[in-house]
């Protein structure tokens, strides 16, 4: 890990920059207007400030063999999907409620020799990459071809289904129970927007109703009391949310109408499982008012994530980092792979704890759950970016997109960053420090754990046998708790831990990105794709090994971006 030390300075600028961001996200009762209001000013100022504690960027051309292997992969690699990227965006939306940035939002231009068939293999001549990277890179783009196509294939069945007979429009009302389920929600209250690829229902509501107060009237008292609880559900946060990435929306596998996924599917020659799966990836929820905050977010910053990194198998395993710990949860050390059940030791009726193996086995756990938060902050920090084109190429009309951030005007948004790793950052470390034990019940990991010691044919019945688990595990969770107060304590004070460094990596790879995306002198008279390959890029690198990338990535775009986009303009 090579993290920059932030100074004394900047580490009291960041605390203070976390501060602020919480309070000004999430005011809690009464917000006195002239504190809110010199708190967004002191947050500014501070940005401000931060914006020197950043990497100079390389600027020169550089030898192609002095660039590190893995840059020039990821690279090239971004070089070739990028060109699909306009097809996994917004290009030919539609629907029934107006957009002014949806309607006026272009991606990079893509120059034909980056569209031919050779492509592929002159990036590989030109990166000097092995010559077997050239067919691993077609395929991988074959393949996403082949999603692309599937896709629009089902999201334009189902939108069939849901046209009126007299009409090739889909209508929202009639869609919305195939996808969410019997919820009384009138068709005036409902809108929707989509693309080839997805599907967006804009519903007018605020708080826990119909923000119509006539419409809200007309429903029954029991049917208020069905929309509220479904519009309740769209605010709870859990980690099943991430299971459906990249909309995050409460298009589930439950809600779906199987009878129907399962016509659709034989329609297409396909499995009802691909189905639901798209469906729950590709439906999203929005509400009608704040509609133009979300729309480029979702559809032009997150959509291309599924197809073209490898986020979704850090999403997949983020998705259960809520639960209990269990005798088989893994930890990879530098040693080899570690079992929870290996931290204990068992003789006849006693069990101890291996104080060095826990010790390791902490570390590394850590170290997988907050690589799943890196992933997460990358998607969303580049999801901002995209988002922020609209911002760059139309100035005048920044005001049309909404945005919860203070800094609209920036491509990477430093509290909205802030809030992320601050809200998530002990969620996914929970599991490591809450334990629960009780001598009328057992926990998830001491049923394991004797379920395995049965199956192994020793005796659990006595005891004291349990009452030694018990305490085992309570020794071990002391043991997690001593390692994170010495390291991963969410401080910005003290000393310098985890935390510290994270948000400060952090800081430096947006100061990166900001840099580089309005680099007006880089981007000029080339028809390349510049800002859209940015990000692309960032996704491509950061997609094999999240933790130790995400130390990696403020340098690696400092360092070597600039120097590879004038390798590309060779092509």
């Amino acid at each position: 890990m090579d993290a920059p030390s932030p100074d004394q300075t900047q580490r009291q600028l960041l605390a203070e920059a976390l501060q602020l961001s919480r309070y000004l996200l999430n005011p809690a009762g009464e917000v006195d207007v002239d504190r809110f209001e010199a708190r967004q000013a002191r947050l500014r100022q501070i940005r401000e400030a931060l914006k020197a504690f950043a990497h100079p960027i390389c600027r020169d051309s550089l030898p192609i063999e002095s660039i590190p292997l893995a840059v020039r992969v990821a690279f090239v690699k971004a070089a070739l999907l990028v060109t699909r990227y306009q097809y996994l965006g917004g290009n030919h939306w539609q629907g029934t409620l107006e957009s002014p940035t949806l309607s006026r939002y272009q991606p990079d231009s893509i120059p034909a020799p980056l569209l031919s068939e050779q492509a592929a293999k002159r990036l590989c001549q030109l990166f000097a990459l092995p010559s077997a990277m050239e067919v691993e890179l077609q395929e991988g783009l074959n393949r996403v071809d082949r999603h692309i196509q599937q896709q629009r294939r089902i999201i334009q069945a189902v939108l069939a289904s849901g046209a009126e007979e007299s009409s090739a429009i889909p209508s929202a009302a009639r869609l919305f129970p195939y996808l969410f389920g019997d919820v009384p929600i009138p068709a005036a209250a409902l809108d929707c927007v989509y693309t080839p690829m997805q599907i967006f229902f804009c519903l007018d509501y605020q708080d826990d109703q119909l923000r119509d107060s006539a419409l809200w009237q007309g429903l029954t008292e029991s049917e208020r009391s069905q929309v509220q609880a479904f519009l309740r559900s769209l605010k709870q946060f859990t980690f099943e949310l991430f299971q459906r990435f990249p909309v995050f929306g409460p298009c589930t596998a439950q809600t779906l109408n199987y009878e129907w996924c399962a016509q659709l599917a034989a329609s297409l020659g396909l499995e009802t499982a691909e189905v639901l799966q798209t469906l729950t990836r590709s439906v999203g929820i929005l509400p009608t008012q704040r509609a133009e905050a979300f729309l480029l977010h979702d559809i032009w910053g997150h959509h291309w994530q599924l197809t073209l990194t490898q986020f979704e198998s850090d999403y997949a395993i983020l998705m259960t980092c809520d639960e209990p710990l269990r005798a088989g949860e893994t930890a990879y050390t530098q040693t080899g792979p570690l079992a929870c059940r290996e931290l204990f030791v068992r003789e006849n009726d006693r069990v101890d704890v291996d104080l060095e193996r826990a010790r390791l086995f902490f570390h590394a756990e850590v170290e997988q759950r907050l690589g799943l938060l890196f992933t997460h902050l990358i998607a969303e920090m580049t999801a901002d970016v995209a988002e922020f084109k609209f911002v760059w190429d139309y100035p005048h009309s920044a005001d049309q997109l909404l945005s919860s951030s203070l800094f609209k005007t920036d491509p990477a948004k430093l509290d909205l960053t802030l809030a992320d790793v601050d809200f998530l950052f002990l969620k996914v470390l929970r599991p490591l420090l809450e334990v629960h034990l009780s001598v009328f019940e057992e926990s998830v990991l001491e049923t394991d754990l004797l379920d395995e010691w049965t199956k192994a044919g020793y005796r659990v019945d006595s005891l004291e046998l349990r009452t030694s688990l018990k305490q085992a595990i309570a020794h071990l969770y002391q043991i997690f708790l001593q390692e994170y107060n010495c390291t991963y304590l969410p401080t910005m004070t003290g000393e310098t831990g985890m935390f510290t460094q994270i948000v400060s990596n952090l800081l430096y790879l947006q100061n990166a990105i900001n840099s580089l995306y309005t680099d007006r002198i880089a981007q000029m008279d080339s028809e390349l794709p510049f800002q859209d390959l940015l990000i692309v890029f960032v996704g491509c690198y950061c997609s094999s090994d999240s933790f130790s990338e995400f130390w990696a990535i403020d340098n690696v775009l400092a360092n070597y971006f600039l120097p590879c986009w004038h390798g590309l303009k060779q092509l």
